[in-house]
């Protein structure tokens, strides 16, 4: 088992973010929620391989990439090399060599999981609805037909299948959603969510892509 350098243990269950950069535009640079399966050593993980639009991610093999673990106390990184990929029953696996050491930082930035989540959000005295177009552990876009300026304060009851959570948050964003449906279009900053709930988004976005993948193969 590998130790950070703050005796956290890194187990089989947490989610790990791949991150692919492109050394020609950061624009074009992707990542993906995936879990760890198993660790072999102080060196090497059993990583699922991650998901996109319901097809898994062909990550090529000895490229390296920067990996995010969420860990109980927060968040580490690393590089690894992807070595090799193979399946255990359903599911496609990567052996992962880590390549450099794990070092604790703030996170700042999430990965963002397009979704059709219809929720609610509380301005003032009133409550309103909305549909939720992405969702991280950081915050959320939405469309309303509701305009809200940017910098006002919001609480919102987000439903993630088993349970819903009620966050705060702040808008950063307002512009036209280009929607028939829906005028407006906001980015939200969650404010000092919680783990817990932060943890409950993440595993909400990996369930969702595991769902995605089972839709696709008809299983």
């Amino acid at each position: 088992m590998r130790r950070t350098a703050m005796n956290e243990p890194i187990v089989p269950g947490l989610k790990v973010e791949i991150i692919r950069h492109s050394l020609l535009d950061k624009n074009l640079s992707r990542s993906f929620i995936s879990q760890i399966e198993e660790c072999v050593d102080d060196k090497t993980l059993i990583i699922a391989a991650p998901i996109s639009g319901g097809k898994i991610v062909r990550l090529k093999i000895n490229n390296q990439y920067n990996l995010v673990i969420y860990a109980t106390n927060g968040y580490y990184r690393c590089n690894g090399v992807v070595k090799k990929s193979f399946r255990k029953g359903l599911i496609e696996m990567l052996e992962v060599d880590l390549v450099t050491p794990f070092e604790k930082f703030q996170r700042r930035e999430f990965f963002r999981f397009e979704c059709v989540i219809p929720f609610q959000f509380q301005v003032g005295d009133l409550w309103e609805s909305g549909i939720i177009k992405d969702i991280s552990g950081g915050g959320i876009r939405f469309i309303t037909n509701s305009q809200l300026n940017t910098k006002e304060n919001l609480v919102m009851r987000i439903p993630l299948e088993a349970e819903e959570i009620l966050l705060s948050g702040k808008i950063l964003i307002k512009e036209d959603s280009n929607t028939e449906l829906y005028k407006y279009q906001h980015r939200v900053l969650f404010d000092d969510i919680k783990k817990n709930d932060q943890d409950a988004i993440i595993q909400y976005i990996f369930m969702q892509q595991r769902k995605q993948v089972r839709q696709y193969k008809g299983l």
